[in-house]
C-alpha cells in the first residue's frame, strides 16, 4: 500500500444521521439562507455552521435545537460563553432557560436549556441527557490538546443531533 492510499483509508466521511424536515416547518422568521442551513444541518444530524458575524447563527442554532428536540421528543442544550447568553434569550420566541446544574435542568420546563462551557466540562451538566445540542462560539474547541476539547469529545458522543457554530 502506498502512503497516499494509507492516508486515504483513514479518511472518515461525514454520514447523514439526521432526518428530513419540510422547509415549511422551519420558523418563518428565518431568512432563506438560514432556513436552508437548518434543513441541511438536521438532515446531516452532526454539522457545523461556519458563518461570518451577522448572518444569524443564533436563530439557526435555536431552530435546529427546537426542531431536533421536537422530532425526538426530547430536550436540547445550547452551550455558550456567558457573554452571549442574552442574544439567545432575546432572539428566541420560547425563551431558553439558563441552568447551572442537572438538578436545575430537571426542574426546568424549557425545551431548550442554555449553559456555559465550564459547566459541561466540569460535569455540572450532562450532555447525554439531551437529544440535541449546539455549541456556540465553538472556536473555544479549536485547540486539539486542550482540556475542554478532549473532555467534550467524550461527553457529547451519544447525543444524536449535534451542531457547532462559530464565525
Amino acid at each position: 500500500m502506498r502512503y497516499k492510499e494509507f492516508l486515504e483509508s483513514k479518511i472518515e466521511l461525514a454520514t447523514e444521521s439526521g432526518f428530513v424536515v419540510d422547509p415549511e416547518k422551519v420558523n418563518k422568521v428565518l431568512k432563506p439562507h438560514q432556513r436552508d442551513a437548518v434543513v441541511w444541518a438536521l438532515k446531516g444530524g452532526r454539522r457545523a455552521l461556519f458563518e461570518s458575524f451577522g448572518l444569524g447563527k443564533t436563530v439557526q442554532e435555536i431552530e435546529f435545537c427546537h426542531l431536533a428536540s421536537e422530532h425526538s421528543c426530547g430536550r436540547a442544550l445550547i452551550v455558550l460563553p456567558l457573554g452571549v447568553k442574552q442574544e439567545f434569550t432575546h432572539d428566541a420566541v420560547e425563551k431558553p432557560e439558563y441552568c447551572r446544574t442537572m438538578e436545575e435542568v430537571e426542574q426546568s420546563t424549557s425545551q431548550i436549556v442554555l449553559t456555559n462551557y465550564e459547566r459541561v466540562r466540569d460535569g455540572d451538566i450532562r450532555p447525554d441527557y439531551f437529544t440535541a445540542t449546539s455549541l456556540d462560539e465553538a472556536s473555544v474547541l479549536r485547540s486539539f490538546g486542550s482540556k475542554t476539547y478532549q473532555t467534550f469529545l467524550d461527553k457529547f458522543k451519544n447525543v444524536p443531533y449535534k451542531l457547532v457554530a462559530t464565525a
